[in-house]
């Protein structure tokens, strides 16, 4: 479960975790591997790209590797394929396309290593500065199948003691947690506080009609949430 050391670092700091992920990884088939000095850029957009797609990309000198997001560029330099360039704060496409190294120069060559139905933002801009863009999805997210005693057991776990923060760390996360809670859960879900990673993420569940405390970290990595995890923890003490 990737949840896992977040799960950890909250029960080590006398919390409670409850992991229910709401989304699965799949990988896809990748059909062969491609040589890094063919691109001036190899972006990779997520540590699930680099752990589906590092394999598939050889190390070259004259290549520059870009992570979105710290966590990404850790997952990169346990791959052996350091990252050079890595936005100091935020993990969305638009840090990594404000870095001042991020050279938007017309007619290199770009890889983008992603997933299936990843966001275009980062290819419609390279696109329009000239650059040739190719991607190559390397995993897929599905929503998980979860046995309905699961669900019946967090829902009454929910209402009864209750649980005051919930994690959501991507749009479809949170789409998924809604499609697999009841309406039961769907509504004690609409006024409980929310941990994000990203404004987009607080957009969407205000769409969705939640309507509870959100909480914005400030990357979706382990630290950054649990960061701001514990500034809300002592301002609501306060």
């Amino acid at each position: 479960v990737q949840c896992a050391v977040l799960c950890a670092e909250i029960e080590r700091q006398g919390g409670t975790a409850i992991a229910f992920p709401a989304v699965e990884i799949e990988p896809v088939a990748v059909e062969a591997t491609v040589t890094a000095a063919d691109y001036d850029l190899v972006v990779f957009v997520s540590v699930n790209a680099v752990e589906h797609g590092a394999r598939h990309v050889t190390k070259s000198e004259r290549t520059r590797i870009a992570a979105i997001g710290r966590a990404t560029a850790a997952a990169l330099a346990a791959a052996e394929l350091a990252a050079d360039i890595v936005p100091d704060a935020g993990f969305t496409s638009e840090a990594l396309l404000a870095h001042p190294q991020l050279q938007l120069t017309d007619g290199a060559r770009v890889l983008i290593v992603r997933g299936e139905g990843g966001r275009e933002l980062l290819r419609e801009t390279f696109v329009t500065h000239g650059m040739s863009v190719e991607t190559r999805e390397v995993y897929r997210r599905v929503r998980p199948i979860v046995d309905s005693a699961r669900v019946v057991e967090l829902e009454a776990h929910w209402a009864d003691e209750g649980i005051d923060i919930v994690t959501a760390t991507s749009i479809e996360t949170l789409e998924n947690l809604q499609a697999l809670l009841t309406e039961r859960g769907r509504q004690l879900l609409s006024s409980t506080a929310l941990l994000v990673p990203s404004r987009r993420i607080v957009a969407a569940a205000v769409g969705a009609g939640l309507r509870g405390e959100a909480i914005v970290a400030a990357g979706a990595d382990d630290a950054s949430m649990i960061g701001a995890l514990a500034q809300w923890r002592m301002r609501a003490r306060a």
